[in-house]
């Protein structure tokens, strides 16, 4: 009876995770499972916990990190593939790979590493891509709240990487995935592990590569502007749009009109602007190089202690990231701007197109301004549909991340378990960009651009002296639809040398760096309940926790923060003065200047655990902690939990949790600015978004909430799972968006001559926006804050259920399902860091969630499977749903409604060859689009996967290894 109840619970924890088709037959050993420190709790604990195995991975072609996250049910909001426009998450960090338990926030779930703590970003979480598949020996998933134990940042949950600390021999691995469109995906790997005496270790290595796919390369993505006016589409083009003006400030004698080529060379101009299609510049899946080295030892030192040791390097290098030719300026109607009458390119233009600028006429025919007279005010970016040099601009994204970690493990001869370690992990990620120099453009539109030029003493046009032209007579082929342009004249074209000159490579590099210190007991105390005695854990541990931003010189707001450095800027008039204020937005024209920053923090925290067995039927688990996270505030909380399980027959057990759990603010929330890029619809086009730290930030809180049910025979497995996270004071930064809409005369009315000027909230509001008291509409530079935000409560089904027919075909086949139903996602109002209303909150379930802090949130998404396996045969088959959801601020009222997504995937496992396995997989067999949204790139990037029918084949060998 006793036996037989174990091996159920244990099933109960050991939840599977049928998006890799888990067999129930794959139970864990006695052993320290996530969730507990008391070894021997697998079979008693309460908790919500699913396991991945090695088998598992195997079943389903060996994936690598990335496809091992995105075929988690539970998870959503994943960063994982390129997203550069989401400034949610997905902004700055193409080539990073996290896992977002319950689409909660992917800092809000805590990962470790064999176990301990790994290095984690200061907005994202852990950057998981970091570690070599071949290495992990299984995933264990704990889908509760868990600060109880393991302190900040496991709100959500925690998820644990173990690796093949007991392998020997050797394995080699290869795979090549075929993707439409590309080169495809390549991944090589070799492990090698081997006892001697009374050591063991092992070493891992992996290469990966992925090639570069093109949006252009799918045909749903590149929609027209009156199909998805928000797909990639900005009213800032080249060709552009231009108002006919007398003089340098902008008093326009005339309408705006789009430049007369504009739809002859990819550009639309059905509303009176020439709007261009970034988009089509940029990528779905980057080229990217990926190295991973792991390698651990294990010296049983004695019979009662151990040794481990493990060091982990991996760099992830995306050398040639691909955006648009060229950003758009955030200021567009300032004096530099002005094109001068007598500027070649307008010249030619008005030649080759008489009624471009008609003379300004009375009502009784007189001129009041000549054509000839007539200067323009040019609404465009440096390079558009002809591309750099016909191509997209690149630049570059580097992470390199470095683990080091030791300790002791083992067994006094009092029976109390130890396990002390130390362990230190770094990430650096470097990234590099391109943007137009303001200044040099403004000298190059008066005709002083170029190397050769010395703007001071130099004649426009003449010598090295050039003129840059933005209307289309200077470009000859369009890179977007292959147009040659018949009014291309290459005597007023830009020269290779000015558009370089004209450009600029902001680089930063922010460090993140972990030291942890642990020190956990655990032991069997002589306290005896009904159901046996006592188990107990208890331990300390230390964080040294810091992160650093450097910035280049062009990207340094503290060394740049000016456009106009140059005193010939003001004797031209393209400026005032060099003096820009304490707002300045650096340098470039689009990538507004950042503040370096540095911060630290040492943390402490202290726990313990209990093991209740009440009755041979009924366990209680335990666990207090208390963590003071070092915060300038002085914070610290207490955090406890209460589990249960209860097994009321031999088939049928039901568990419960619930605790407080908490994450406390990382140092760069509370100090210092990070700049990120955002569009904004008022002024039709990308802004520079400041977040600015909040020292009085707290730490944000949650209490949660499971209870379940698990119902197994011999052949059937079944469970039923409610959860719920109640969040208190949770970070968010204001959204720019709502707070524009609150400015705007929609809202308060804040801007110069608005009704609301004077009042409490326009003294909040209009320092936000530079430059101060302008309309939305020119809007250069937004400054939000990170906040406690608004509450927020969610809550679920999780749901399992399979059955195994033991004789078919010879084999066994495991048919099933499950999935998560999330029954509420409801925020309350959002307001600014000093309370000011922005937005009604209410039920998001169901919503992209764009115009909030928040991620998409699908009402479901699950899996139905199938699996067949032999003794030399494996057939899995998987197909998954994800359900429709809606946008509240769609570009067109058609795409209010994002699809539901209906996909299947097919594994083939052979290793009937001797040490060698084979296996081919079809993901998305029918070749599904993903739905249609209203935003840059088209579909939802935290969600949908775009690639359509992927094939991948993998081998394995594992060549006899003896001595």
């Amino acid at each position: 009876m006793k036996n037989f109840r174990n091996k159920a619970l244990a099933l109960g924890v050991v939840l599977p995770s049928l998006a890799f088709g888990i067999s129930a037959a794959e139970v864990i050993e006695e052993v320290v499972v996530t969730g507990s420190f008391i070894k021997g709790s697998p079979e008693d604990a309460s908790l919500p916990i699913d396991v991945i195995s090695r088998g598992d991975l195997e079943d389903f072609g060996n994936p690598s990190i990335l496809e091992m996250v995105q075929n988690l049910s539970v998870t959503s909001g994943n960063i994982g593939e390129t997203n550069q426009f989401d400034s949610r998450g997905g902004q700055g960090n193409e080539g990073m790979t996290t896992i977002n338990l319950r689409g909660l926030g992917s800092a809000r779930t805590l990962v470790l590493f064999n176990g301990k703590r790994h290095v984690s970003t200061e907005s994202n979480g852990v950057d998981i891509s970091a570690i070599p598949s071949i290495a992990i020996g299984r995933l264990e998933i704990l889908k509760d709240g868990a600060a109880a134990l393991y302190g900040s940042d496991a709100i959500a949950g925690v998820v644990n990487f173990i690796t093949r600390d007991n392998f020997e021999g050797v394995e080699f691995r290869a795979s090549h995935q075929d993707i439409d469109g590309s080169d495809g995906d390549q991944s090589f790997g070799a492990i090698f592990g081997k006892r001697i005496d009374n050591v063991h270790f092992a070493v891992s290595a992996e290469y990966e590569t992925r090639s570069e796919l093109g949006i252009k390369d799918r045909d749903w993505a590149l929609r027209p502007y009156s199909e998805n006016p928000q797909g990639g589409w900005s009213a800032i083009g080249n060709p552009g749009t231009f108002w006919p003006t007398t003089g340098p400030v902008f008093s326009p004698v005339g309408a705006q009109r789009a430049d007369p080529n504009c739809a002859d060379l990819g550009g639309d101009d059905s509303t009176a602007f020439c709007r261009f299609q970034y988009t089509f510049f940029d990528n779905l899946i980057e080229e990217t190089e990926t190295y991973k080295v792991f390698g651990e030892v294990n010296v049983d030192i004695s019979d009662t202690m151990t040794f481990h040791a493990e060091a982990l390097y991996s760099e992830v290098d995306l050398p040639s990231w691909k955006t648009s030719p060229s950003y758009p300026p955030q200021s567009l109607f300032g004096p530099d701007r002005f094109i001068a009458p007598d500027h070649p390119g307008l010249v030619d233009m008005k030649a080759q197109n008489p009624t471009l600028f008609p003379d300004v006429v009375d009502a009784n025919g007189a001129v009041l301004v000549p054509s000839a007279a007539q200067g323009a005010f040019g609404f465009s970016r440096m390079l558009g549909v002809e591309g750099r040099n016909g191509q997209a601009e690149e630049g570059s994204r580097n992470t390199q991340q470095t683990r080091l970690a030791g300790g002791f493990k083992g067994e006094f001869s009092t029976g109390i378990s130890y396990d002390i370690s130390v362990s230190w992990s770094q990430r650096e990620r470097e990234v590099a960009g391109s943007d137009m120099l303001v200044e040099g453009m403004a000298f190059a539109i008066d005709g002083l651009g170029g190397p050769g030029c010395d703007q001071a003493t130099g004649t426009p046009g003449v010598g090295g002296c050039e003129y840059y032209n933005p209307f289309s007579n200077a470009i000859q082929v369009s890179a977007v639809n292959g147009a040659t342009n018949p009014q291309y004249n290459p005597a007023v074209g830009n020269s290779d040398e000015l558009i370089n000159w004209l450009t600029a490579v902001p680089v930063s590099v922010a460090t993140n760096e972990l030291l942890v210190f642990d020190a956990i007991f655990s032991g069997e105390s002589s306290w005896e309940l009904g159901g046996g005695n006592v188990g107990w854990a208890a331990g300390i541990q230390t964080r040294d926790e810091s992160f650093d931003l450097e910035l280049n010189r062009v990207a340094d707001r503290a060394v740049s923060p000016c456009a106009f450095n140059n005193p010939a800027s003001v004797t031209l008039g393209n400026v005032a003065s060099l003096d820009c204020g304490a707002n300045g937005t650096g340098l470039t024209a689009f990538l507004a200047a950042n503040d370096a920053q540095s911060t630290s923090r040492l943390i402490y925290g202290m726990f313990a655990e209990f093991a209740l067995p009440v009755t041979d039927t009924f366990d209680v688990q335990l666990a207090f902690r208390y963590e003071d996270y070092g915060n300038d505030t002085g914070g610290n909380t207490f955090d406890p939990k209460v589990a249960f399980s209860w097994a009321v027959t031999d088939s049928f057990k039901v568990r419960g949790s619930a605790s407080s759990t908490f994450r406390g603010p990382p140092g760069s929330f509370l100090t210092g600015t990070a700049t990120s890029l955002q569009f904004l619809p008022p002024a039709s086009a990308f802004k520079a978004v400041d977040t600015t730290g909040n020292p009085d930030l707290q730490a944000e809180t949650a209490v949660t909430v499971n209870f379940g049910a698990i119902f197994q025979t011999e052949a059937f497995y079944g469970s039923l799972d409610y959860w719920s996270f109640d969040f208190e004071n949770p970070f968010q930064s204001e959204n720019a968006n709502q707070l524009i809409a609150a400015y705007g005369s929609g809202g308060f009315d804040c801007a110069d001559g608005g009704t609301g000027v004077g009042s409490a909230a326009c003294d909040e509001l209009r320092p936000r926006f530079t430059p101060l008291g302008t309309q939305p509409a020119g809007i250069a530079r937004t400054q939000r804050f990170i906040t406690n935000g608004a509450d927020l409560k969610t809550s679920g089904l999780d749901f399992v259920a399979r059955y195994t027919f033991f004789d078919v075909a010879s084999g066994e086949l495991e048919v099933g399902g499950e999935g998560t139903y999330t029954l509420e996602y409801e925020s309350d109002d959002f307001r600014t860091r000093d309370g000011l209303f922005l937005a009604t909150g209410g039920d998001l379930r169901g919503q992209l969630n764009e115009p909030t802090p928040l991620l998409p949130m699908p009402g479901m998404q699950g899996n139905l499977f199938a699996k067949w396996r032999t003794e030399g045969h494996r057939v899995n088959y998987a197909m998954r749903y994800i359900t429709s959801y809606e946008d509240s601020i769609p570009g067109i009222p058609s795409l209010a409604n994002i699809d539901s997504q209906l996909t299947h995937d097919i594994h083939y496992v052979n290793n009937m060859f001797d040490q060698w396995t084979l296996s081919l997989s079809m993901i998305n067999m029918t070749d599904e689009d993903p739905p249609l949204v209203s935003n840059d790139l088209g579909y939802d990037g935290f969600t949908h996967n775009p690639f359509g029918r992927m094939i991948k084949l993998g081998v394995v060998f594992t060549p006899a290894f003896g001595g």
